[in-house]
């Protein structure tokens, strides 16, 4: 009798520790990415622009500048990056800084502004004075110093 017979029949067999890792490591990346995209969302209810005109933005540099709603039309503060600042002078002067750093290491950035369709105007327009200084004192220039305004995209996808 031969040795394969001794054995017995094969037993079909698959080795799936790879496969577990690849897994594992799917799971720990759905994880970071959530989290990484929970701290530049702040709940808001955007302005639904009045023309279907809006386009997507193409894949480009950004950083995203979220004035944070408070109560009657009031600003609690600004988020950038995952950080807050406080509406106040020194407050603003922090998120000029910041901008200007953000501007010199990627000058082709362009500033994404959120901003809850209840806030008062009042709030929204020192940050357009931010990053125009910003661009300036970072010696990209007014042309480089691009702002998207957000906004919500209506029913029909338009």
């Amino acid at each position: 009798m031969s040795a394969i017979f001794k054995r017995g029949p094969a037993q079909p067999q698959a080795n799936i520790t790879s496969m577990i890792d690849v897994v594992f490591l799917l799971i720990v990346f759905f994880v970071l990415v959530s989290q990484i995209v929970d701290l530049e969302s702040v709940d808001m209810d955007l302005p639904a622009p009045e023309s279907p005109a809006t386009a997507l933005p193409e894949e480009e540099p950004r950083a995203v500048l979220n004035v944070l709603p408070g109560e009657d039309g009031m600003c609690d503060g600004y988020r950038l990056a995952g950080r807050d600042y406080s509406p106040d002078p020194t407050g603003l002067l922090e998120l000029r800084t910041a901008l200007v750093g953000l501007y010199r290491d990627t000058p082709g950035l362009r500033v994404n502004l959120r901003a809850d369709r209840g806030t008062d105007y009042r709030w929204v327009s020192p940050v357009l004075q931010l990053v125009r200084q910003a661009a300036t004192l970072s010696e990209v220039g007014l042309d480089a110093a691009r702002m998207n305004l957000v906004v919500q995209r209506g029913e029909g996808g338009s």
